[in-house]
């Protein structure tokens, strides 16, 4: 009968697990060739299971030299109080493997539960994807009664417990709070080394936008003070395009209007001597003169004949003078534009 069935179960996959699964993979990552500079190994004074004091980087048994403080201390356990172990499971998850390297080490134990303490170190093994274990198990009580006898001369408390070997492993439950704290502080350096890293990428991939910005505000700076200097200019070519719109309007004016004097000139220079003008009106170019003549028909005739004037004609009725050969006319007509100019 299957269990119940979760809440955050989507096609199969439990959303719950998501964060597990996430920090599972990258602690697999964590584990990669490309990734292992950001885990530091600080050095470590050890005392071996003969009685010599060393100082390793990391879980390691080759010696090295290290100049400063050491701050992290281990003992190596004779082989008389451990037990050793070796297993082969599939590739897991590490909250997976804890469990199962724990289950197995419960049930392999010939300690006490509470006196149990365990610790393990894995490997790819050869020519599969499955995972070497060596576990290795021992008695608290013997451990603590061991680490009491010793010379820690030189040696920090509480150090760690180490099974020794090639690889050394750690027996978990002692020194956790030492080591705990210098990677917490290696784990610190990296994170702030890598976030001012990011920050000077930052920059440098800013700058070229920074200056660009600097290069626009500066030229709309310059803009705005040319801008403010030329007020003066700008207010002149605007009052000087105002006086131009007025001297065409005024032109238009001009120019709707003919010119008076040229056609009282041309007037007085043909009209016949029996003429006598009396009125001369003038508007646009159209002029109406008024008066006495001998025919007037042959007066409207004659300005007719000019190619200056064009729609002559004549708006009133000719009528004789009394007592006289004479006859009122009243005459009108347009002056041509060309003559507008002279």
């Amino acid at each position: 009968m299957s269990g119940p069935k979760s809440h955050y179960d989507l096609f199969g996959f439990d959303l719950a697990l998501v964060g597990r699964y996430f920090r599972d993979g990258w602690a697999e990552a964590a584990t990669w060739p490309v990734f292992r500079w950001m885990r530091p190994r600080s050095p470590v004074r050890v005392l071996d299971a003969e009685g010599r004091v060393s100082t390793r980087l990391g879980m390691s048994s080759a010696p090295v030299d290290v100049k400063g403080a050491v701050s992290r201390s281990a003992v190596e356990l004779p082989e008389s109080l451990i037990l050793r172990r070796s297993l082969v499971l599939p590739r897991l998850t590490t909250p997976d493997l804890e469990a199962a390297v724990a289950l197995d080490a419960r049930s392999a134990s010939p300690f006490a539960e509470g006196d149990l303490v365990w610790g393990f170190d894995q490997s790819l093994a050869d020519g599969s994807d499955a995972l070497h274990i060596e576990l290795v198990l021992s008695s608290r009580a013997l451990i603590e009664r061991h680490l009491a006898g010793l010379d820690a001369a030189g040696l920090s408390f509480p150090p760690e417990v180490w099974a020794g070997g090639v690889c050394p492993v750690r027996i978990r439950g002692f020194g956790e709070s030492t080591r705990a704290r210098n990677g917490a502080a290696a784990r610190w350096v990296i994170v702030g080394l890598l976030v001012l890293g990011f920050m000077l990428l930052m920059a440098l991939a800013l700058t070229p936008l920074l200056q660009l910005r600097f290069r626009v505000v500066d030229a709309i700076g310059q803009h705005g003070a040319l801008q403010e200097k030329s007020v003066p200019q700008i207010k002149l070519r605007s009052d000087l395009m105002a006086f131009n719109v007025s001297l065409e309007r005024l032109d238009g004016v001009v120019r709707a209007y003919s010119n008076p004097l040229v056609i009282l000139d041309e007037l007085s220079q043909f009209l016949p001597d029996d003429v006598v003008v009396s009125a001369l009106e003038f508007k646009g170019n159209t002029v109406r003169i008024a008066g006495q003549a001998n025919n007037a028909a042959r007066l409207l005739d004659l300005l007719a004949s000019k190619p200056a004037y064009h729609e002559v004609k004549a708006p009133a009725a000719t009528t004789r003078v009394p007592g006289s050969t004479k006859e009122y006319f009243t005459i009108e007509f347009k002056i041509n534009r060309a003559e507008k100019n002279q």
